[in-house]
């Protein structure tokens, strides 16, 4: 556990249309092995040590709040309520909470659907916290993602050469420092319209981006994957 005090953020205001059954399902309350993905997060980013937590989900998700609203959890949690129109967006918004008293991170955030192992978010953000990177990507294998984005590390260290191709993919977890948002009004102007689009706009301008690769993770996007995760919960203990 981490004993600095962390600031951590879950980005869970998409839609997530491939995993409904119903118009109605939500997401965030997929249930993997009887608990919910955002609960998961929640305790996940819980082992790491964080003080508080920021959600940012959208109009239709209230449900969500009301849901986690109902545990006492050991760290300050706060939500954002907003319809934003890309995961850019989203994830900018987070930042930005985050970072609204000045200060300088790192921050740790998550996407809703990244299911990992014990201690995976805790180790990640010690090692996140070494580097003098603008953020840092934890890794995985390609593995079930139906769209990964590929990632080919430099030769000899941890920084990140490409996107687009590689051995790993990101998995949804990020150590992010608010000098990214120098970029923010830039990439919104200019009309970048995913996350992975903005990262990769990030490393084109020079800034430094490191990859630590982490314990196998798995991205819930379909129901199908929701057995997969299961099975590798059983594995891992959890």
């Amino acid at each position: 556990m981490s004993a600095r005090p962390l600031r951590a953020g879950i980005l869970a205001a998409g839609r997530g249309e491939r995993l409904r059954t119903q118009p109605t399902d939500l997401k965030p309350l997929a249930r993997v092995s009887g608990e919910t993905l955002i609960e998961r997060v929640l305790n996940s980013i819980a082992e790491a040590g964080a003080s508080e937590v920021t959600v940012i989900i959208n109009d239709d998700s209230l449900f969500v709040r009301e849901h986690v609203d109902k545990r006492s959890w050991p760290f300050r949690l706060s939500w954002i309520v907003e319809t934003t129109p890309t995961s850019m967006h989203s994830f900018l918004r987070l930042v930005e909470a985050l970072a609204a008293d000045g200060n300088e991170g790192p921050f740790l955030v998550s996407t809703v659907d990244t299911i990992a192992g014990p201690n995976a978010y805790a180790d990640f953000i010690e090692r996140a916290r070494r580097e003098q990177a603008a953020v840092a990507l934890a890794l995985t294998s390609p593995g079930n993602d139906e769209k990964p984005l590929l990632v080919r590390m430099a030769d000899g260290n941890s920084r990140i050469a490409a996107f687009g191709e590689g051995d790993y993919a990101t998995a949804g977890v990020y150590a992010v420092r608010p000098i990214i948002l120098r970029e923010a009004e830039a990439a919104r102007r200019d009309g970048i319209d995913a996350l992975r689009k903005f990262l990769g706009r990030l490393l084109e301008r020079g800034y430094p981006l490191a990859g630590i690769p982490m314990a196998r993770s798995i991205d819930v996007d379909h129901p199908a994957d929701i057995a997969d995760a299961e099975i590798f919960l059983r594995s891992a203990g959890r």
